[in-house]
C-alpha cells in the first residue's frame, strides 16, 4: 500500500509539473527521447561534412585567451549569458570561445540561448549538455547550433594547436564516438601540435549521483579516456556539468571543470584560458 501511495504520488507530481511548466517535460528526465549517442555522433559527422566544422582558424598572435563558459540553462533570462559574451567579444585578445553545454534548461528555449549570444560576434564553438538533449531536443540543437562531436586547430603565425570536441551529454561518449577520438588522436599526434584541448560536457571523475543517469561516465570508460589522453598528448580536459569549479590532475593531464555561469547561480563564473608556450587559466567570478 505505502509503495502504491509513493507511486501515486510521484506521477501526480511529474503531471502537476508538465501541465503547469507546459516546455518543462519531467518524464524526459528519466526516459529520453533523443536519439542515443551513437545515432547523435553519426549525425554530428554528417553536419561537419555539409557544414565544414573541422577546419583551421589562422589566428595573428602565437599567446591568445579562450573564453570558456558552461551551463547558462537558459530559460527565461539569459543576463549572465549576455554580460560573459559582452566580456569575451571586448577581448582582443580572444580569438574564440567556447561553450561547454546546458545551454538550456528546457523546451524551446534555444531562441533564449541565441539572444544571449547575440553580444558575441567572434567565432564560438559548442557541445551538448544533459539538458540540451532531454525532452528530444536533440533535433533543436543539431538544427539551431550544430554538430557537437567534430575538432579544429588553431594555427598561429609559429604551432598550431588542436581542440577537440566531444559528445558527453548522457554520460558516454558510445562505441563509435569512441573509436572516433582513438583513430583521430592516433593520427593528429604525429602531426605536432604545441597543445591539445579536449572539451565537452560531463566530468570524468564520479562524485556522486547528483545528475542521475547522466552522473559520470563508467568507471571503466574513465580509465580508458584518461589512458588514451595521457598517451596521446592531451594537456587539458575543460567540461562542466558540475556547477563548481575543480581541478584534478592525473597522469599529466589537467581534468578542469568551469563553474556554472546560470542566472540563479549565488556564484556564476567562468574560465579564462591562456595560449601560448604554456597553458595556464584563470576562474573568474561573474560578479563581484
Amino acid at each position: 500500500m505505502q509503495m502504491k501511495k509513493c507511486i501515486f504520488i510521484i506521477v501526480a507530481m511529474l503531471t502537476a509539473s508538465c501541465s503547469l511548466t507546459p516546455n518543462l517535460d519531467m518524464v524526459g528526465m528519466f526516459y529520453g527521447q533523443s536519439p542515443r549517442n551513437d545515432t547523435r555522433f553519426e549525425q554530428s559527422l554528417e553536419y561537419n561534412k555539409e557544414h565544414g566544422v573541422c577546419r583551421t582558424l589562422a589566428l595573428p598572435s602565437d599567446n591568445y585567451k579562450v573564453y570558456v563558459a558552461t551551463d547558462m540553462h537558459v530559460d527565461s533570462t539569459w543576463r549572465n549569458l549576455t554580460e560573459f559574451c559582452t566580456r569575451a567579444q571586448a577581448d582582443a585578445e580572444s580569438p574564440f570561445t567556447l561553450i561547454l553545454g546546458d545551454v538550456i534548461n528546457a523546451q524551446n528555449n534555444y531562441p533564449h540561448f541565441m539572444e544571449g549570444m547575440k553580444p558575441l560576434a567572434k567565432t564560438w564553438f559548442c557541445t551538448a549538455g544533459n539538458h540540451d538533449i532531454y525532452f528530444g531536443q536533440w533535433q533543436q540543437y543539431l538544427e539551431t547550433i550544430g554538430s557537437s562531436t567534430y575538432w579544429f586547430v588553431a594555427q598561429t603565425p609559429s604551432a598550431k594547436d588542436l581542440f577537440i570536441c566531444l559528445d558527453s551529454s548522457d554520460g558516454t561518449l558510445g562505441r563509435k564516438q569512441l573509436k572516433w577520438v582513438k583513430d583521430l588522436l592516433a593520427v593528429k599526434t604525429a602531426e605536432g601540435y604545441r597543445h591539445i584541448i579536449v572539451f565537452t560536457h560531463t566530468h570524468l571523475f564520479k562524485r556522486d549521483a547528483s545528475q542521475g543517469h547522466t552522473s559520470n561516465y563508467t568507471l571503466e570508460e574513465t580509465y580508458e579516456l584518461t589512458d588514451l589522453f595521457a598517451r596521446n598528448g592531451v594537456e587539458w580536459y575543460l567540461c562542466g556539468h558540475d556547477h563548481s569549479r575543480e581541478v584534478t590532475e592525473m597522469k599529466g593531464v589537467k581534468y578542469i571543470i568551469v563553474d556554472a555561469i546560470e542566472d540563479p547561480e549565488k556564484k556564476p563564473g567562468y574560465l579564462i584560458a591562456h595560449i601560448g608556450d604554456k597553458l595556464t587559466y584563470e576562474f573568474i567570478d561573474l560578479k563581484p
